[in-house]
This record gives C-alpha cells, sequence and structure tokens, in this order.
C-alpha cells in the first residue's frame, strides 16, 4: 500500500491559501463594520459646532404638526435610535424640487452642515438642496 502525501500537492496549497485570504477578509469586514456603528460622545465633543459631512441611510421621516413644520430625517436607525437627524423647516421647503420627507426615506445621502446638539441628539440643520446628495 502506498502513502500518499495529500498536503503536498499544489491544489491543496492553493486551497489552503484561499482559505487564509478568506480569513483576512472576514476579520477586515467586521473591524470596517464596528468601527461605524455608533457616534459616541467622544466624537460628538470632537465635531460638535463644525461643518461635517455624514452619510447613512435615511432609516425614517416625520413631519411635525403645527404652525412651524419640520421635516426631520432619521440616519442610522429609525427614532428614537437614530445616529444623526437632518433637520428642514418649512421655509426652506421651497428651495427643493421634492417633498424631502417623502423623497428621501430609504435612500442612502450625505448631508453637510454644522453639527449641533438638540435635545442632546446630534442633527444637522439643512436649508438647501445642495447640502444633501444621493450616495
Amino acid at each position: 500500500m502506498q502513502f500518499i502525501d495529500y498536503l503536498s500537492h499544489p491544489f491543496c496549497k492553493k486551497y489552503e491559501y484561499m482559505k487564509a485570504i478568506y480569513f483576512l477578509m472576514i476579520i477586515a469586514i467586521c473591524g470596517f463594520i464596528q468601527a461605524q456603528q455608533k457616534i459616541s460622545e467622544i466624537d460628538l465633543d470632537q465635531y460638535l459646532n463644525k461643518k461635517v459631512e455624514f452619510c447613512d441611510k435615511v432609516y425614517g421621516t416625520y413631519v411635525t404638526q403645527g404652525k412651524k413644520k419640520v421635516a426631520l430625517l432619521n440616519l442610522g436607525a429609525d427614532y428614537p435610535n437614530n445616529l444623526l437627524t437632518v433637520a428642514i423647516f418649512e421655509s426652506d421647503w421651497k428651495n427643493f424640487d421634492y417633498k424631502p420627507a417623502e423623497f428621501l426615506k430609504g435612500k442612502q445621502i450625505c448631508v453637510k452642515g454644522k453639527l449641533i446638539l438638540y435635545k442632546d441628539k446630534p442633527e444637522i440643520i439643512v436649508n438647501k438642496p445642495d447640502q444633501i446628495r444621493l450616495n
């Protein structure tokens, strides 16, 4: 009976090499996903009252009722777990060719503006359509 060394076969070496590459890719992807989970308080302190660009999905929208309406876009998750709120006041709706709360819901966007805190939540107030781009 002859013993065959399968591990020294060229195909087996390629297979082991590919397994190592896939393993490293999975580790890299997991690190990337984890790094983008939340805006921490440290990040808020660092970027508060500065112009920023934030990109994420609009998970939910809401238009307030009353005299001065505001369209609110929840990025990162739906309210109350959203990472960032985008506020567009009714007086600025005329600047848009679309209804922001309807058109942007469910879309990936990037928003530019000054990062502020409103009721202890990060928010960017948008006045013009060029502050928002589809991603």
